[in-house]
């Protein structure tokens, strides 16, 4: 919460301080406040998109990155740090869809793009899973033991009511973290390892001889299209999910926000 000048309270009296943190829980969102009018059409939507400049702003101090080139056997490679500037685990919040990734672009001495890796067809909505990619990101799911009594595949799954476990968590820790901690508050790293005190990530990519230039983005999205798809697919109650997947379509498939 930003601070600002004014008072705490309404009683008389009370100081005017210029520290006061406002109450604004501004977090990483800019899907759905988009959206809403789609299914509230009295909704305040000039409020909704204050609240969309807010958090992309929140989102250009999440992280800090810092990129390094370097050989490594003779082949060019950059060595790209990801800082975790928040109070929390980088990304934060319930795991539906949300992840962070970097894209990273290699081009040659003629500026043709000769390594892509983290690459989003903004089209299809569809994140590349390349063997270089880095995509933070938590994915629960349902454990073997639960899956014979449920009668239902183990592994990551989107059923959130029915996850017991974790298969996977590589989120950034903030700053104070270690791993006693984090394991007491049942939100350990998983098939990932930070060291006691680190709330940074390091990652490196070798390109090919022929770059000469990269060009990294680091991306958040607030949710992604296999969630979408899930919630329109295992829905045959009502209409629901058919009208959300129908939203996102309709409203850049929720394009990922540049941090």
């Amino acid at each position: 919460m930003k601070d600002v000048t004014g008072v705490g309270c309404s009683e008389g009296g009370v100081p005017t301080r210029s520290d006061l943190g406002l109450h604004d829980l501004t977090g990483g969102n800019t899907f759905v406040p988009a959206i809403l009018a789609d299914f509230y059409p009295d909704v305040d939507q000039a409020a909704l998109d204050a609240g969309i400049l807010r958090a992309r702003a929140m989102l250009t101090m999440a992280a800090t990155m810092e990129v390094t080139s370097s050989q490594v056997e003779g082949q060019p490679a950059v060595t790209i740090k990801v800082t975790n500037e928040t109070g929390h685990k980088l990304p934060s919040g319930y795991p539906e869809g949300r992840r962070m990734w970097l894209n990273v672009k290699a081009y040659d001495a003629g500026d043709a793009l000769v390594y892509e890796s983290g690459a989003y067809d903004e089209a299809t909505g569809v994140l590349d899973h390349d063997a270089d990619a880095k995509i933070y990101e938590i994915k629960p799911g349902i454990s073997q033991r639960l899956s014979l009594i449920l009668g239902m595949p183990a592994g990551p799954s989107f059923f959130f009511p029915l996850n017991d476990t974790v298969y996977s968590d590589n989120r950034i820790p903030p700053r104070g973290f270690t791993n006693a901690a984090f394991e007491t508050a049942q939100s350990p790293a998983v098939d990932y390892a930070y060291a006691d005190g680190q709330y940074w990530d390091e990652t490196v990519y070798l390109l090919p001889s022929s770059a000469r230039r990269v060009d990294v983005s680091y991306f958040y999205q607030a949710t992604s299209k296999e969630y979408i798809e899930f919630l329109r697919d295992e829905n045959t109650t009502n209409t629901l999910g058919q009208e959300l997947y129908d939203a996102w379509a309709a409203n850049g498939m929720c394009a990922p926000e540049v941090v």
